[in-house]
């Protein structure tokens, strides 16, 4: 009876564990961290086969891949003995993407049963699994390869970002910084912060059954167990996530990685979904520093500037703000009936504008929002409204400020807006 009591307790305690909901933390260095508990209307972000590969295709052909010798007058080694490691871990990469072979076969293209398992090391074996589990991915991610001049390479950028990720994911407590920072950011974004727990404890469950791994079908069935947990969806996300973070890209600085993730299938979702989920826009993630998971708790390191509008005070499901959480409209009447007056003295004033242009490409979803709409001084809102009428030759090139702005992705202009509005001393 003691034993039975005891597995109870312990069972009770497992599904009160699990059961208890994630919390996100932004941590700004800056006073008490602003903390976000996940609503029932949080959903991930859907991203499809077709939109997967096409964004995925032009995050490889946009990718910069350097020829040019850091030294100059001296020679850039273009070639491999074939006994390399590095080459060894690329076919091996490249095997997994391809699956098992079928019994009888033994291809370049496929992992063969007759291949020497044992003198694979823990990484390779979770690399493989990894690859596995992509599966049903692989066509998707050949087609989006095959106009490289390199696809080999990819895969095995693909795959080391994966399995570093994963690893990293495998701790108790894992932390993530730099490029797997970035890819957690995107990751909490697109799928939330419940699904994101889930993909770090199915990273856990692969590590530790890789590591056991003796046989290529125990790290199929691994692969096999991984994919089913975290499902075609998240794994979209997770390979394009990936892509982004561990790209050369990111050397081009915050700019050139935000015209990276402009690309991301669903960017406009995305970033709305991320200001109300997360406490950040999509354009932000390359400011986050350090991602970290403490039990259900999953606290981001970021400077405050980085911060969504709505986690400042506008809105959102900040700690201690008084929320009322993310919401969004059809038109700004049904934002303006919802909100009430902006206060004496004060206009609502879209960060990125309500143009007829903005409306049609973006959708109004995304422009009525609590985080693109705040209320300003309306003498500031008019200054602002009459340069944005004017020609400035820093920008225009001819046109209007808001001609011009209107030819910007969103989070260009969102970026734009921010600074106007810091200028002008509308916000801090």
């Amino acid at each position: 009876m003691p034993t039975r009591l005891g597995v109870a307790v312990l069972l009770i305690a497992l599904l009160n564990a699990c059961a208890t909901p994630g919390v996100i933390r932004l941590d700004t260095g800056q006073g008490a961290p602003l903390e976000y508990k996940p609503s029932s209307s949080n959903k991930s972000v859907k991203v499809a086969a077709e939109a997967f590969e096409e964004a995925l295709t032009q995050l490889v052909l946009n990718e910069t891949l350097t020829l040019q010798s850091p030294r100059r007058s001296q020679l850039v080694r273009a070639s491999y003995p074939s006994n390399d490691a590095e080459n060894r871990w690329q076919r091996l990469m490249g095997k997994s993407f391809g699956g098992i072979c079928q019994p009888g076969q033994r291809r370049g293209d496929c992992l063969s049963l007759l291949d020497d398992m044992m003198a694979l090391s823990e990484w390779d074996k979770l690399g493989v699994a990894l690859g596995l589990s992509l599966e049903p991915l692989n066509e998707s991610i050949a087609r989006a390869v095959e106009k490289t001049l390199a696809p080999q390479l990819f895969y095995t950028v693909i795959a080391t970002g994966l399995i570093t990720w994963a690893v990293l994911a495998a701790n108790p407590e894992p932390v993530f910084t730099k490029a797997a920072a970035i890819v957690s950011a995107v990751l909490l974004i697109y799928l939330g912060v419940e699904t994101f727990l889930e993909v770090v404890d199915a990273s856990r469950e692969l590590k530790w059954a890789t590591d056991r791994a003796t046989t290529w079908a125990e790290l199929e069935q691994a692969g096999q167990r991984f994919a089913n947990r975290v499902g075609p969806e998240v794994a979209r996300v997770f390979v394009l996530a990936v892509t982004v973070g561990v790209s050369h890209g990111m050397t081009g600085g915050a700019a050139f990685l935000a015209s990276r993730l402009s690309m991301l299938p669903n960017f406009t979702e995305a970033a709305v979904a991320g200001a109300s989920r997360v406490g950040i826009h999509l354009a932000s993630v390359g400011q986050v520093s350090e991602v970290a998971v403490i039990g259900n708790t999953v606290i981001i390191s970021l400077p405050a500037m980085a911060v969504a509008v709505v986690s400042q005070g506008l809105g959102g499901t900040a700690a201690g703000v008084g929320p009322v959480g993310f919401r969004s409209w059809g038109s700004f009447n049904g934002l303006k009936s919802a909100l009430g007056s902006a206060g004496k003295g004060k206009q609502w004033h879209h960060i990125v504008e309500q143009t007829k242009g903005n409306t049609q490409q973006f959708g109004p979803h995304a422009l009525h929002n609590t985080e693109n709409v705040i209320a300003i001084d309306e003498e500031i809102h008019r200054q602002i409204s009459s340069y944005y009428s004017s020609r400035d030759p820093l920008f225009s090139g001819g046109q209007t400020v808001r001609q011009w702005l209107s030819g910007q992705s969103f989070q260009a202009q969102r970026e734009f807006g921010l600074k106007i509005l810091r200028d002008y001393g509308a916000i801090p």
